[in-house]
């Protein structure tokens, strides 16, 4: 790890202990517990590779640790689907038959068409996972516009921060695989490093602001 990459580290892990403290004080980690989850498992996982990176600063420790971040971020995409719909039946139904489908067009793409996850594979596996969960992200999103569903202004930035995010990993992974590893390893590690920084700080202000009423999706903040 570059000092560089050591010094974005730090910064990221003290971005997520400033978004995890927000969702505290303002009572928004309710609205959303997968993405709690989601974060504390973020905040370890850089912390044991920052901290200790002759034991976790490893391939193995970081295909584990990508599982486990994509995992959550899939439940952070059904948890909000399921939050922001439960209360129209109409809209359930519709959201629920187009969540089922891309859910079960991802797990036959990861399952089927994508090798075992591994760190020599990650090429393969790792923008399948990160593109479905984007999928269903994104789904979620264009639900809630159609139907007009009112949401929480930190449910939203959840999904206007976390999609476009998505976007910049599998494009990192993509110049990556292209170039050469080697290559573009520091570069592509410090530019994934400054996205996601910048993403946690829209998360800080958003988790941290004053306006804890609902309002309807597609209208001023």
């Amino acid at each position: 790890m570059s000092e560089i990459q050591a010094v974005l580290s730090h910064a990221v892990k003290l971005a997520l202990v400033a978004v995890l403290a927000g969702l505290v004080a303002r009572g928004r980690a309710r609205l959303c517990w997968s993405f709690a989850a989601y974060l504390v498992a973020i905040l370890v996982g850089n912390s044991l590779a920052s901290l200790w990176p002759s034991r976790f600063y490893t391939p193995g420790f970081w295909v584990l640790k990508q599982a486990a971040y994509d995992v959550l971020k899939m439940a952070v995409a059904l948890e909000l689907a399921w939050r922001a719909f439960e209360r129209f039946p109409g809209a359930m139904r519709t959201a629920r038959g187009t969540l089922l489908a891309l859910l079960a067009a991802s797990t036959l793409v990861l399952a089927a068409l994508t090798p075992p996850s591994s760190y020599a594979t990650l090429w393969d596996w790792q923008p399948s996972s990160a593109t479905a969960a984007l999928w269903l992200l994104t789904a979620t999103a264009l639900l809630v516009v159609w139907y007009q569903v009112p949401v929480h202004d930190w449910q939203r930035a959840i999904m206007l921060g976390l999609a476009p995010y998505l976007l910049v990993f599998v494009t990192v992974l993509d110049l990556l695989k292209r170039h050469g590893w080697p290559a573009l390893h520091a570069t592509a590690g410090v530019v994934d490093s400054v996205a996601y920084l910048s993403l946690l700080a829209f998360w800080v202000w958003a988790a941290w602001r004053h306006d804890p009423s609902p309002s309807l999706a597609g209208s001023p903040s």
